[in-house]
Parts: structure tokens; sequence; C-alpha cells
């Protein structure tokens, strides 16, 4: 399991039925990051996220496509929204 920490640039849903696949960029020291999500409760909690704002943790591993597939997640900046919508931990 890695671990990468950066800024949220990006979002995008990439397939919706029969289960959920969203695409994230994490940006982490001039680095890119290009993130897929399969998790339901994550998908819909980072497309409720402001893009340029939060600091987030992911754990995780590479795929075949060299698109990092987060299994697990969290905020390190947290803010009033965060503190009101919780975060996915």
């Amino acid at each position: 399991m890695e671990t990468h920490i950066g800024l949220l640039t990006h979002t995008q849903v990439f397939k919706e039925k029969p289960y959920a696949i969203t695409g994230m960029l994490i940006w982490e020291n001039d680095k890119c990051i290009n993130c897929i999500i399969k998790n339901k409760v994550f998908t819909s909690y980072v497309l409720s996220l402001t893009l340029n704002k939060y600091v987030v943790k992911i754990t995780g591993q590479y795929n075949l496509r060299n698109q990092f597939e987060v299994q697990n997640m969290s905020i390190l900046n947290i803010d009033s929204y965060i503190a009101i919508i919780g975060t996915p931990e």
C-alpha cells in the first residue's frame, strides 16, 4: 500500500451503473497523480468537495494502467464545511 498527500484539483465521473467509477487528480509536490475511485461512498463524497481547496491523504495501489486505486481517503485541512458533512472514514 502506498500513501500520497496532495491537493484535489479535478474530478470526473466515468461510469455510474452498475457500479460507480470516478476519477480525480491530486497534485503532490508538482507531480500529478491520476486516481480512480470504485467505492460508492468515496465517490459521492469526492464529488461534493470544492476543487483546488482541500488537501487529501489517500492510500491504495497502482493498477496496470498506472492509475492509483484509492482504498482509503481522508481530508487533512478540515474547515467548517467538512465539519458539517463529516469525513469519509
